[in-house]
């Protein structure tokens, strides 16, 4: 008896489905890690909440010179772990394909300038002198993501002023190319720092790399700021280059096309060499408001009780530890405005705010969002939910101001 057979090479059906299994691990891994970064996001940034906001009050009342220091560097450790955690997770969410450019209306003299007084002070200590050049060519306004351009000149300025210890850093901004719609613009941050060796050059863009890598290094950071401005450009198909010697300074440059736009109505005149920031609303400069709180956490609450009353002369404060009783207590006492946490015992914001946009009573209340997570598409998942804006935590009082300002006075 004759036997039959068919012989078939399924290794290439089992490579696929191997790669098909792999592929699949390798999304839930990556799933649990994001999870885990919003997790740890929101634990971090709680407490560091109560740190800056408070430290931040702290240094505006009468020290001794003595306390005062120590206060400060109370205040900018914490705002430097801050800055570690936001650059740990915009790295998670650029590697992840989560992070995603904004639209907006960006004015490129009025930006410029807001970025070189954030050196100022430090400019002054360092006796280094520092400079902004913008060529008259270059439009006013453009159409980009003005958070993450800030982001990349920020740090690269940041890098500068640690590097630096004579002499000038310049932040020089100048239109390359320009046609009908389009401006083609290089920036550029110039130093006369130590400079970078040759060897080193390559190496200072890789993730969690710095020049100077042993146990013994003289300075601090993750070493990730140049790996995520490297990556938030090639979003825009750019890249950032490097020219420097070896004790004789560094020049970061990039440049990006951006769409030209009309510039918006704007009161404030800015000037292309830098000028003070515009001065802040005053203190209690808002009058005789009911504002709800719903806050969980007590050294957050006190927080922003302390913030809402610096801000708001006479006001009347309701207090919600959780989502449900903050619906409740809106329906009961329909405040004026709701600064509403979201991650709460019982029922979270998000519920909170939906059950409080169904009632005819509440449905018009602003509901602002004061939320410790910062990854993507928070915001948009707020406005979902029917939150009429949005704060991350730490509380800035500036930033609280405007957004009173804005919903109040209304």
């Amino acid at each position: 008896m004759a036997l039959k057979g068919v012989v078939q090479d399924i290794t290439q059906k089992k490579q696929i489905d191997d790669t098909i299994k792999a592929k699949e691990k390798a999304e839930a891994a990556n799933k649990a890690k994001s999870d885990f970064l919003a997790n740890m996001s929101h634990e971090i940034r709680t407490p560091l909440n109560g740190i800056v906001g408070f430290t931040d009050l702290l240094l505006k009342t009468k020290f001794d010179n003595d306390q005062l220091e120590y206060l400060k560097t109370v205040n900018e450790s914490a705002n430097t772990l801050m800055e570690i955690i936001n650059n740990i997770l915009d790295f998670s969410k650029i590697e992840s394909g989560k992070l995603e450019l904004n639209c907006e209306e960006i004015d490129i003299i009025q930006l410029s300038n807001q970025i070189i007084n954030l050196f100022k002070y430090e400019a002054n200590h360092k006796k280094i002198e520092l400079l902004l050049d913008i060529d008259p060519n270059v439009p006013k306004c453009i159409n980009g993501d003005s958070f993450r351009l800030k982001q990349i000149l920020v740090n690269l300025l940041s890098n500068a002023m640690k590097f630096t210890f004579s002499g000038h850093i310049k932040l020089q901004v100048v239109q390359v190319e320009e046609g009908e719609m389009f401006s083609k613009i290089k920036f550029s941050v110039i130093d006369t720092g130590i400079g970078i060796k040759d060897y080193n050059q390559k190496k200072i863009f890789q993730s969690f790399v710095q020049a100077d890598n042993t146990t013994t290094r003289k300075y601090g950071g993750t070493g990730l700021g140049l790996a995520i401005s490297s990556q938030l450009l090639a979003l825009k198909n750019s890249e950032l280059k490097l020219k420097s010697n070896h004790g004789m300074g560094s020049k970061f440059f990039f440049t990006v096309a951006y769409d030209k736009m009309p510039c918006k109505p704007n009161n404030l005149e800015v000037k292309r060499d830098f000028v003070q920031n515009p001065p802040s609303h005053l203190s209690n400069s808002i009058c005789s408001f009911k504002v709800l709180i719903a806050e969980d956490n007590k050294i957050n609450m006190l927080l922003a009780k302390t913030l809402v009353n610096k801000i708001i002369k006479n006001c009347d404060l309701i207090e919600a530890t959780n989502g449900q009783d903050a619906v409740a207590l809106a329906e009961e006492n329909l405040p004026d405005l709701i600064l509403m946490d979201i991650q709460m015992p019982i029922q979270n914001g998000y519920d909170a705010t939906l059950e409080i946009r169904k009632s005819d009573k509440t449905k018009h209340i602003p509901v602002i969002a004061l939320t410790a997570g910062v990854l993507n598409g928070e915001r948009e998942k707020c406005i979902e939910h029917g939150m009429s804006d949005y704060i991350t935590k730490p509380i800035v009082q500036s930033d609280l101001e405007k957004v009173l300002s804005k919903w109040l006075e209304s």
